[in-house]
């Protein structure tokens, strides 16, 4: 197949969205033709080694009027998709993609299935939903965005597929001597980092490390509230690393504390790793990857409750599970499984789009 991806967000090259897509192309392209279209050029562009990818030479961003922005966004996919080999099938990440995406080829005079492969929760979208109902089809990467789109989209072919993550020469990262406990994201608002910090604020008199690893508009905020609980001692952070997990020497514990997960990537990079898991249990991936045996859920800004689980660990009082035991909690999420799934789930769409094609085709002809 030669399957175009449509990337219509300006991506920092940093995110899990940029992972995802990353492991997804580099597992299909033994077997298909893949090309990348980014909205504009990453902030980093580390991600793009070894990916066919193709940046929009128009100015396009959000500021512009809706109905030019279609216009524009369109006519410039037009353009690189007229010199490029007939897709067979177009991946938008996003509903502005899929619109300008059908837009397009609607100028080009083209029979070209689209689909939306969206890493946010659907209430994001809410305001595009007539966008994404242009979509022949949906790729869900949790069970609870494809709950969503059934109830939304439920004539559209809605396929899930998950996220991948590589395990192939994955080591296990140590288990601590004493309790180090980690964060790795975005230090961002919705990740409720801050939250943490408090939960561990009256641990302060224990002996633990909690490492955080990222950056974001939150980062000297933070800083400054670790020290106002007095937790300074305590804290080291990484600031953003190209490859976290290598400075994670040895680690008790992740904790996510975020509002939502449409996915929850990083709570399966860490079990991969041997390494268990807390987490609030938000609306969406958590729920799905944490259960008894990997690690534990409270419920969202209950940092009491948080704070609990954080204190029985370090006194001893709940058992952490063996780190084969983690991994394979999360082996279905190994990018060959979600490859073949994303590439079954591509086929599938096609081919009842050409089911629905020919059908209305022969009900025209018998009407004509």
């Amino acid at each position: 197949m030669n399957i175009l991806f449509v990337v219509d967000i300006l991506l920092s090259g940093r995110g899990g969205m940029e992972t995802a897509l990353s492991l997804i192309y580099h597992e299909l392209k033994e077997r298909h033709n893949i090309t990348v279209i980014l909205k504009g050029e990453s902030t980093d562009t580390t991600w793009q080694e070894g990916i066919n990818t193709i940046v929009l030479s128009a100015k396009i961003n959000d500021f512009i009027p809706q109905h030019i922005l279609f216009n524009m966004y369109s006519a410039a996919l037009a353009n690189v998709m007229k010199d490029l080999p007939r897709a067979d099938i177009i991946v938008s990440t996003g509903a502005i993609g899929v619109k300008a995406s059908k837009m397009a080829i609607e100028r080009l005079n083209m029979q070209v299935p689209v689909v939306s492969w969206l890493h946010f929760n659907l209430d994001f979208y809410y305001q595009f939903f007539e966008d994404l109902r242009a979509a022949d089809g949906h790729l869900a990467i949790s069970e609870g965005n494809l709950r969503d789109l059934q109830c939304v989209f439920p004539e559209k072919h809605n396929r899930l597929v998950y996220n991948p993550v590589k395990f192939d020469n994955i080591p296990y990262v140590n288990r601590a001597v004493h309790p180090v406990f980690v964060v790795v994201g975005r230090l961002a608002k919705v990740k409720n980092v801050d939250q943490i910090l408090r939960a561990f604020s009256p641990l302060q008199e224990k002996d633990f490390e909690l490492h955080i690893i990222g950056d974001g508009d939150q980062y000297e905020v933070l800083e400054e509230l670790s020290r106002q609980l007095g937790l300074q001692d305590h804290m080291v952070w990484h600031g953003w690393q190209q490859r976290p997990w290598d400075v994670v020497r040895n680690a008790t514990s992740l904790v996510l504390a975020s509002d939502t997960e449409p996915f929850g990537l990083v709570l399966i990079e860490a079990l991969s790793r041997g390494i268990p898991v807390i987490s609030s249990n938000c609306k969406y991936g958590p729920g799905e990857i944490v259960n008894a045996s990997n690690g534990w859920l409270y419920e969202p800004e209950d940092l009491g409750q948080l704070t609990s689980i954080l204190d029985r660990i370090m006194q001893g009082d709940l058992s952490l599970p063996a780190p084969e035991v983690c991994r394979e909690s999360v082996r279905r999420y190994a990018v060959q499984s979600i490859a073949e799934r994303f590439e079954l789930a591509l086929q599938d769409i096609s081919k009842h789009r050409a089911i629905h094609r020919n059908e209305s085709f022969t009900k025209y002809s018998k009407n004509s």
